[in-house]
């Protein structure tokens, strides 16, 4: 039941990706819902759901946004793996430490697609990319994070968590 819930949640956050997130553009910079989700569920569940949330939302970012297929699918899947393996020592309740782990994740991220930018189609124009690009996306997602984690921490802990708890053998 649970991974039907991730799949839906992935399902409307890839929409709202991709539709009325053009919306709340600064600059041309929307916020990567689509990290963020992979960074909180892989902060609350571990690594194993972390990487199954980061394939998951990576393909779907490079089947619909990216002109090859593999960059986002690979970044989000270290990315999920890599909070998940780093989160048995913190508190899921802290949600500093998951917005900690979200600005660290969106830095690796957009540090990584750059760098397979460059390998894929030469661009080398790192300060730009640095000042446009990363510094606006950093701080979106920071903001972002506080209300995505929020949504995924209450649902998980008030449908899932209990009914993991009760129904184990």
């Amino acid at each position: 039941m649970r991974y039907v819930f991730y799949l839906i949640v992935s399902a409307l956050i890839f929409i709202f990706q991709s539709t009325l997130c053009e919306y709340i553009a600064i600059a041309g910079i929307k916020p990567n819902f689509m990290l963020i989700f992979v960074v909180s569920i892989a902060f609350l569940k571990g690594n194993g759901e972390g990487l199954l949330a980061g394939i998951i939302m990576g393909l779907l970012q490079d089947c619909y946004f990216g002109q090859t297929i593999g960059s986002n699918l690979f970044l989000y899947g270290i990315i999920g793996y890599a909070v998940g393996c780093l989160t048995d020592n913190f508190n899921k309740d802290n949600i500093v430490a998951l917005v900690l782990l979200t600005f660290i994740a969106t830095l690796i991220y957009n540090l990584g697609f750059y760098m397979l930018n460059i390998i894929l189609r030469g661009y080398t124009t790192f300060n730009i990319y640095i000042v446009l690009n990363i510094l606006p996306e950093l701080i979106y997602n920071t903001i972002f994070a506080f209300i995505v984690y929020f949504v995924i921490y209450t649902v998980n802990n008030s449908s899932f968590g209990r009914i993991g708890r009760k129904h184990r053998f």
